[in-house]
């Protein structure tokens, strides 16, 4: 979860930081570009005057003369542009008229002269453009501008996230202690009871403390194994691992449960399909799943349980008819304590089944998705393969 926290402040700060760069680059630009334009102009406006180059021979400068009959002649050609080029340009210039300064990549200056005839003077902006190492030297200095800009931004998530892991640390160690601590208080209170069950006639109400305390019980051992599975170190011991078999093995012991229920279970197990993993978390995964399907399907339904490796993807799948769920349930289903209002009357769970779930998925490498199409509920594990 701090990883992500880590990576998505990385992305939000790295995105915020290009707008605004690439805002004020542009507008940075496309003032220095303004002026730059507006310079060239009094330059073309003093050669105009002058009616030669004298000092500006190294501008990109051309001066021409254009008659009634729209006859261009080349006094002076410093651009870059051939003489013909030069002509066209000049016409095209003296279409849009005195009244501008500017057209397209070309800053120039027309005037009418007594006689009729047009001097027009510009110059052409394109013969500035960068040269291949400056277009070099400013790709060099974004990328190294970006690479700072993300090395500050890593930086400085270790300090922004460091409330919140201080705070998921904190529960974490207290869901710990407090699962412990209630271990031996639970365990003798079932004890006693199971004492006083021998020694007294049947009683509702000793019934009823004993199935409680076995729901605690199983509340306190879910506990310790988000505990357990919240912990970095809980990595060791990870094994190659056949889940083909490990499936097969799971399904001869919920296919009887499902029989018990109406229901049945059909399998598409690829063979040959190997995770690495732990085993025993492995099991629980499918347990859960399992469990989870049997107890929210509909009535007299069939649950489908698929497995298959595409490439180095392993997709796990279980299907099963059930109630539509509105999308505030789907969206929270991987959630702590979070139960669809179907199974609040369940006094066996928790709400802890699938995100015990995600936690196994997660330690995995792996990912966890829900999705219902129309009454089809479907659970799908995908993890890389082996």
């Amino acid at each position: 979860m701090i990883e992500s926290l880590r990576k998505k402040f990385v992305i939000v700060t790295m995105s915020l930081l290009v707008v605004v760069v690439g805002i004020l680059f542009m507008v940075s630009n496309r003032y220095d570009r303004y002026w730059d334009e507006y310079d060239t102009y009094r330059i073309v406006k003093i050669i105009s005057n002058n009616g030669y180059l004298k000092d500006y021979a190294d501008e990109a400068v051309a001066l021409t003369t254009i008659d009634s009959e729209q006859k261009v002649t080349i006094v002076a050609n410093a651009t870059e542009l051939t003489n013909q080029e030069v002509k066209e340009v000049s016409l095209q210039l003296l279409k849009h008229g005195k009244k501008r300064w500017k057209f397209k990549d070309y800053v120039y200056k027309l005037k009418e002269r007594k006689d009729g005839t047009w001097q027009l003077t510009f110059i052409d902006l394109a013969s500035y453009s960068n040269s291949l190492e400056q277009t070099v030297m400013i790709i060099v200095f974004m990328v190294f501008g970006f690479a700072l800009l993300t090395g500050v931004s890593i930086y400085l998530s270790r300090f922004v996230v460091k409330p919140a892991q201080d705070a998921i640390e904190r529960e974490k160690q207290f869901v710990s202690d407090a699962s412990h601590e209630l271990k031996t208080p639970i365990s003798a209170i079932r004890a006693n009871a199971q004492v006083l069950q021998n020694q007294i006639e049947h009683n509702r109400y000793l019934d009823h403390i004993l199935s409680e305390t076995k729901r605690m019980e199983q509340l306190v051992q879910d506990l310790l194994g988000l505990a357990r599975l919240d912990n970095n170190q809980a990595k060791k011991n990870f094994d190659k691992v056949n889940l083909s078999e490990l499936s097969q093995e799971m399904l001869l012991t919920y296919e009887s449960l499902a029989y018990e229920e109406g229901k049945l279970i059909e399998e598409q197990i690829q063979d040959g399909v190997y995770v690495v993993g732990q085993e025993k978390q492995l099991k629980q995964l499918l347990t859960i799943l399992l469990d989870n399907a049997i107890r929210h399907s509909l009535d007299e339904s069939t649950i489908t349980l698929s497995l298959s490796q595409v490439k180095k993807r392993v997709i796990l799948t279980l299907s099963n008819p059930s109630k539509i769920y509105p999308e505030d349930v789907m969206h929270n289903l991987f959630e702590r304590f979070y139960q669809a209002e179907d199974s609040h009357h369940t006094t066996s769970s928790f709400g802890l089944g699938l995100a015990i779930a995600k936690a196994i998925v997660v330690k995995h490498k792996g990912q966890i998705f829900a999705r219902q199409d129309g009454n089809i509920m479907t659970l799908q594990v995908i993890l890389p393969g082996k």
